[in-house]
């Protein structure tokens, strides 16, 4: 089962995210894509770039965790990746609840 872990900044908002362990073939594939988009849109499209996040993970896949360097105030456009990225989770789960749990910390 994936195990994905969203982290929220004292506002709630979402500051960072750990997914790990593998699942299904095509739950796995859906949620790293999720997950390398939302990691590479952040770098590339966002004023952040790759100073403004921290970022490890295990190359032969099943485990990435991703944080905010600076939690407030979170810059909008990371927010709103790191928004659309909660979406795509909550919609997989939804879609494979055996495959995929979703929790949220403060």
């Amino acid at each position: 089962m994936i195990n994905a872990k969203i982290m929220r900044n004292g506002n709630g908002q979402i500051i960072g995210f750990t997914v790990k362990n593998h699942g299904e073939t095509h739950v796995c594939a859906a949620v790293s894509m999720l997950v390398i988009n939302t990691v590479n849109s952040i770098e590339s499209l966002t004023i952040l770039g790759a100073d403004g996040f921290e970022c490890s993970y295990n190359a032969e896949g099943g485990f990435l965790t991703f944080s905010l360097k600076d939690h407030e105030p979170r810059d909008a456009q990371a927010g709103l990746l790191l928004d659309a990225l909660e979406l795509g989770l909550y919609s997989v789960r939804d879609e494979h609840p055996s495959e995929i749990d979703v929790k949220e910390v403060t």
